[in-house]
């Protein structure tokens, strides 16, 4: 049995040791922004591609580039559209249960947020404005916390044109399909968006066709898995407008050959130059990008 007694880190070595972090994630974020700089951008590539934010301005990341703002943030999206030149943005869409859109990536609140539970399970008012949690190496620079989509379609409203919206559905009941795709349009609709700057996003086409029910001109995109030939051809059967892929999971030949079938490709990912400009070299309609500006600078203004 061991009656050692324990003992805690002084305050001191712990605020040695995030300032150590802090310097080298400093070091690496210089050394990478200085070969970034050094890279050619040309804009060669077509620029009827649209440059989307893949939830705002991309996922947390430790460096090329370091993003300290969480996915579907306020401060992301402003980053993405006013800062680094986005066409639109892709967010990540609950509805509470009662019937508000809410932004947010994951499934449960726990995973990146203060909150406990589902949003669709609570109350608008128990989720609105829950701090966002990453960790340290992000904390430090946020204080963002959970907005609404009618807070991001206030601040678009200001914009000289509206941006493209790309609305990754996230429902986890079949049986609010109805109710889901309602809330959504009714905000959508008393905003003005226009449909064809629109595009709804989920895996499976039930809930798509409960959206089309209520707006027939709805723009539906079949998320893909592991399959995109699968995929292709569920859209196909389902008469749906296109599909979305990881970029890494497909070739030019596939998203070529779907888009000769009629459907729109939009592919996601892409931190690094070289694989944005592998997914620019298979020539979809748009890409989810996660950084923003590299991509831009690929495909020039």
């Amino acid at each position: 049995m061991n009656f050692t007694k324990q003992t805690s880190r002084p305050s001191f070595l712990k605020s040695k040791k995030a300032t150590l972090l802090l310097l080298v994630l400093g070091i690496l974020t210089l050394a990478v922004s200085l070969y970034n700089l050094l890279q050619e951008g040309d804009g060669k590539y077509a620029k009827g591609i649209l440059v989307i934010g893949h939830a705002g301005s991309g996922f947390f990341s430790p460096i090329n580039p370091y993003n300290p703002l969480p996915a579907n943030s306020m401060a992301s999206i402003v980053q993405a559209m006013e800062e680094d030149g986005a066409d639109g943005v892709e967010v990540d869409v609950h509805v509470s249960q009662d019937g508000v859109p809410i932004l947010y990536h994951d499934t449960s609140l726990e995973t990146m947020s203060e909150g406990t539970g589902m949003i669709e399970q609570l109350p608008a008012a128990e989720v609105v404005g829950l701090k966002y949690k990453g960790g340290i190496l992000y904390d430090l620079f946020h204080d963002e916390r959970l907005v609404t989509l009618e807070a991001v379609l206030q601040r678009f409203q200001t914009y000289p044109e509206l941006p493209y919206l790309h609305i990754d559905v996230r429902n986890h009941d079949a049986t609010r399909n109805t109710f889901y795709a309602q809330s959504v349009l009714q905000l959508l609709r008393q905003y003005k968006y226009p449909q064809e700057k629109i595009a709804f996003i989920y895996p499976n086409a039930d809930i798509l066709h409960a959206i089309r029910e209520q707006e027939p001109q709805a723009i539906l995109f079949l998320d893909a898995g592991d399959d995109f030939e699968v995929t292709v051809q569920e859209a196909l059967n389902q008469k749906l407008d296109g599909v979305t892929a990881n970029g890494k999971k497909v070739n030019k030949e596939q998203v070529q050959r779907a888009r000769q079938q009629g459907l729109q490709i939009m592919l996601f990912g892409g931190k690094s130059g070289s694989s944005i400009r592998k997914m620019l070299e298979m020539e979809p309609n748009g890409i989810q990008v996660n950084n923003m500006k590299r991509m831009r600078a690929l495909v020039g203004e």
